[in-house]
């Protein structure tokens, strides 16, 4: 009878593990002491994103800017480009790359025509910056996860899930989190206005943003007042759940240094 007074884990036992495995596979990945040393939770303030443009689409590239210095992709061939009817995405025939995904010694350069990775955005979505940036931040994590040699947990249905969890591993969790789901501004008749913009579930990257806080040792004060408010008690549940749990206890001892591994090269 004791059991009806246990707390029920906020997500089912499936999920919660394949969230620790997907944290596991990004600090391997992608190196611990970057994410540790360099890794910011990214805030949609101006203390982020000190921009002053007079136009959408130099607003547009001046959160973009922000984005590849957050993500340690400031060496990546990345061009930001605005969708138009007539767009077809162009894929560069190859790469050379030194194995360093992050950071100021990351070399990477494309061969052919293609000289850089193309990240994309409606030019509708300039209405709404946070959505925007959510955007550009899945499209750089995108990129990031196909620089890695060992596949992330599940199978390849779940890239796009992997994908998520990889955005909000580099620090852009409070942007996914709070734009899991959004309605498009100017929708009015158009059908269902509700959007999606990625494949994790609300509650599942709110719980993946409870991960990340942890292992940074962030305060509720720096997280809650950037949430949407119907998040933070949720959150604030999962923190407490996530520090009584084991496999946060595993992924602290994940140790992975590519700025050891840029310093030999």
């Amino acid at each position: 009878m004791f059991n009806l007074f246990r707390n029920k884990p906020l997500l089912d036992e499936e999920t919660r593990q394949w969230l620790f495995d997907a944290y596991a596979w990004a600090l391997s990945s992608f190196g611990s002491d970057f994410f540790y040393e360099d890794t910011t939770l990214v805030t949609p303030t101006k203390e982020h994103f000190p921009i002053e443009v007079n136009s959408r689409s130099g607003m547009a590239g001046a959160i973009f800017g922000q984005l590849v210095h957050y993500a340690g992709m400031q060496n990546w061939p990345l061009a930001l480009v605005e969708l138009t009817p007539d767009y077809e995405q162009a894929y560069p025939s190859s790469t050379n790359y030194n194995g360093i995904p992050r950071g100021s010694a990351t070399a990477l350069s494309l061969e052919g025509d293609i000289q850089a990775f193309q990240i994309t955005y409606s030019p509708d979505l300039t209405r709404d910056p946070s959505v925007l940036t959510t955007v550009i931040a899945r499209q750089l994590a995108t990129h990031l996860a196909s620089a890695s040699d060992a596949p992330g947990p599940g199978n390849k249905e779940l890239h796009g899930h992997l994908v998520d969890l990889l955005a909000i591993f580099m620090g852009f969790g409070l942007f996914l989190t709070n734009n899991a789901v959004f309605i498009r501004r100017g929708c009015s008749g158009c059908g269902t206005p509700v959007h999606a913009t990625g494949f994790l579930s609300e509650d599942q990257m709110t719980y993946a943003l409870a991960i990340f806080c942890h292992l940074k040792k962030i305060p509720n004060k720096d997280i809650l007042p950037h949430l949407k408010s119907p998040l933070r008690p949720l959150l604030k549940k999962m923190l407490k759940e996530i520090n009584n749990s084991s496999e946060i206890e595993h992924l602290t001892h994940i140790t992975t240094t590519i700025k050891l591994a840029s310093s030999t090269k």
